[in-house]
């Protein structure tokens, strides 16, 4: 037998190369991407247990990946860090997690791991990403299926990339109550203690709100008696989806001395960010209840009877939504119920004209909007086409989204201007040059397919190295093969003398 492991290795060492094995195909990436974050969030999954895609699930929802402190115009709960924490689970989080409250409102790692031990706490015993969904709320769980589901490309402070990669699959829905006055909202009804109840028929003015806070933290105040704050309605940046909190009829508290005559209406978001949260989902929809408010009370569809909280005639110093609200495309998008178009044009594609099996190269894509619609980070994607939907043979596990969404745009992308989408590929396998035309299309996830058809192309040449199943090549590279296959021949020969 030794004389059988001595001629294998023999047999390598002369050619100096390793035998070839087949392994397994490894697992995907949960968490990829340029970012710092994701070498974070491995870093805490492995120390809590915490997966790590739940994690970066959550601080998307709740802070799109920024480190947030309390803002003197929230209209919500006051909130620190990567999860948007109260300072009391702040503090509850920070002790367990063993680090100061004061770095989990500015550090990012130790806000991460404050975090992570609140997610663990709340499900001790859980072992798989399925038990830690099942410990969350109904309404949280649901949100973070949909993001597992269909997949993430978020973005950090500085721009780098976060993905979540999509696990397929459909979210699981629930039940809800239809709103009182507007029908395409959800009844959520506000605690009774923050809002006054009245008969009112007579409405002058509809006014925009943002948040400064999530979709979620924002709904869950306005049910706490103690906010003594509230709006009629909430509109979610990912999707659009309107809660009704508060009857048309009754007085939100939304804007101090403003609120007789007002309908209020927030949007889940922060000032500072508007590229991250004003999407084109909720200007849409949040449009269409605009439209329905205006028509119903007899509002002009203009500035001034509708208005910004910032530039109402109240007692505050509040000025959202902020620079950042995009008054004109808003009101057009009123005008005409909220139905927006998306459209694309001029396309310029850089990617390699020659590539080898198994090399990594970066595409970039810039193309222009010509819709009225403005494109969004995460949502607006470019996803495989020719047929649509296939697996792309160029899809690169950490980069990609999923097999068929490259990637999404890298910036909002406003209506006549150029977005970029930029993506790695891997060449795949092949024994012989071959051309291969990539076939991409842009795709507003659960709207439209939409744009011009986007070619990559490129040829694959064989790897050499690959091609000599593992061993250098050289002259003498199959005469070690075939001595390690002798070895080998050896080796089970002698096993077997040995079991007689």
């Amino acid at each position: 037998m030794r004389i059988g492991v001595r001629l294998a290795a023999s047999a390598c060492l002369i050619a100096g190369c390793v035998a070839p094995s087949i392994e397994p195909p490894a697992p995907r990436l949960s968490v990829g991407g340029s970012s710092p974050l994701v070498a974070a969030f491995e870093r805490v999954s492995y120390d809590t247990g915490v997966p790590a895609e739940l994690l970066a699930s959550l601080a998307y929802l709740e802070t799109r990946f920024q480190l947030v402190t309390p803002n003197a115009h929230a209209h919500g709960l006051a909130t620190y860090g990567l999860f948007a924490l109260s300072a009391e689970d702040l503090e509850a989080g920070a002790r367990l997690a063993g680090v100061s409250d004061e770095a989990a409102r500015a550090d990012l790692m130790a806000s991460l791991r404050a975090g992570a031990a609140l997610v663990r706490a709340n499900a001790p015993d859980a072992v798989t990403l399925e038990e830690f969904l099942a410990a969350l709320t109904p309404e949280r769980r649901t949100q973070v299926q949909t993001i597992l589901a269909r997949g993430l490309d978020g973005r950090d402070a500085n721009g780098l990339s976060v993905v979540v990669a999509a696990r397929g699959g459909k979210p699981a829905f629930g039940t809800v109550e239809q709103g009182l006055g507007y029908e395409g909202a959800e009844w959520i009804p506000a605690s009774t203690a923050n809002y006054g109840v009245a008969n009112r028929t007579a409405i002058t003015n509809v006014v925009i709100h943002t948040t400064q806070g999530s979709y979620s933290g924002t709904v869950s105040w306005f049910k706490n008696p103690a906010a003594e704050v509230s709006a009629h309605y909430v509109v979610r940046s990912a999707d659009g989806h309107v809660a009704q909190m508060v009857d048309e009829k009754n007085v939100a508290w939304h804007d101090k001395c403003f609120n007789t005559t007002t309908i209020g209406i927030e949007h889940e978001g922060y000032v500072e960010n508007p590229a991250k949260w004003y999407t084109e989902a909720m200007y849409s929809e949040s449009a269409k209840l605009t439209a329905y408010l205006a028509d119903k009370y007899g509002i002009e569809k203009k500035l001034g009877p509708i208005i910004g909280h910032g530039g109402a005639p109240d007692c505050s110093d509040h000025t959202d939504p902020g620079d950042g609200w995009d008054w004109d495309h808003y009101l057009d998008l009123v005008k005409v119920g909220g139905a927006g178009s998306f459209a694309a044009s001029d396309v310029v594609v850089e990617a390699p004209a020659t590539m080898v099996s198994g090399e990594r190269a970066t595409v970039t894509v810039h193309i222009t909007n010509t819709g009225s619609s403005a494109w969004d980070l995460d949502i607006t994607r470019l996803g495989t086409a020719a047929p649509q939907d296939r697996e792309s043979a160029f899809f690169t596990d950490g980069d990609w989204i999923s097999p068929n969404r490259a990637t999404a745009v890298d910036t909002a992308v406003k209506r006549g201007e150029t977005g970029t989408f930029t993506f790695d590929i891997v060449a795949p396998h092949v024994t012989a040059p071959t051309s291969f035309d990539e076939t991409f299309q842009l795709v507003e996830e659960g709207v439209a397919w939409f744009g011009p058809d986007i070619h990559v192309t490129t040829q694959v040449t064989p790897d050499k190295a690959s091609e000599a199943g593992g061993c250098a090549s050289t002259t003498n590279g199959g005469l070690a093969c075939g001595m390690f296959a002798l070895g080998a021949v050896v080796l089970r020969r002698r096993r077997s003398r040995a079991r007689r």
